[in-house]
């Protein structure tokens, strides 16, 4: 579940596939279901500027819309595409709104520009790749990416040289969510 910018309205997405765009000034409801067929959204993300929604699903979709103006009631398709082979678990803009996130059950997470969409990293979390990778959050300068993973260990990536400089260990089970704030020394 989001809170738009406006504060006045909240995206939240449902089991059946339906995201429902919910204004709390009229109490009123509008409701997508982008894929009939491809089960549960199980991430949303607004870009920091406000002109896109992200949702992927249990079928291992993303689908990108693009926002008018200061509401999301009528949002427009922009982009779809399969990401992973199967469960899409999150979905995360970064800060400059240039890149976006995506995590899965096949035990990657990927990059993509948001500007044509093209993948600039594909990468597995462990050797194995068993490992569903959960969430994941960006610095607030874009350049690093923190992965949450079930086999317990929360990694920090580089994302200019595809390096983990710092792997947060000590969890017993998997980390299947995570809050994370970065602040920009700039």
């Amino acid at each position: 579940m989001l809170l738009h910018r406006n504060q006045h309205e909240i995206v939240m997405s449902t089991s059946n596939g339906e995201i429902i765009f919910w204004d709390l000034r009229n109490n009123a409801a509008n409701s997508i279901i982008p894929d009939p067929e491809g089960g549960p959204i199980h991430s949303l993300s607004i870009d920091p500027d406000v002109t896109s929604l992200a949702a992927v699903n249990s079928s291992g979709q993303l689908m990108v819309w693009s926002l008018n103006g200061n509401s999301v009631w009528k949002p427009l398709e922009r982009y779809r595409c399969q990401v992973h082979p199967t469960y899409a678990l999150k979905v995360q803009f970064s800060p400059d709104s240039t890149l976006l996130a995506t995590c899965g059950a096949d035990g990657k997470f990927k990059i993509l520009k948001t500007a044509d969409f093209s993948v600039v990293t594909s990468q597995k979390v462990s050797p194995s790749g068993l490992f569903w990778v959960w969430d994941c959050a960006f610095s607030a300068d874009s350049r690093f990416l923190l992965t949450a993973t079930s086999d317990g260990i929360a990694r920090l990536w580089n994302l200019e040289t595809g390096e983990v400089p710092v792997e947060y260990k000590g969890h017993q089970r998997a980390i299947t969510c995570m809050a994370f704030r970065d602040q920009s020394l700039s």
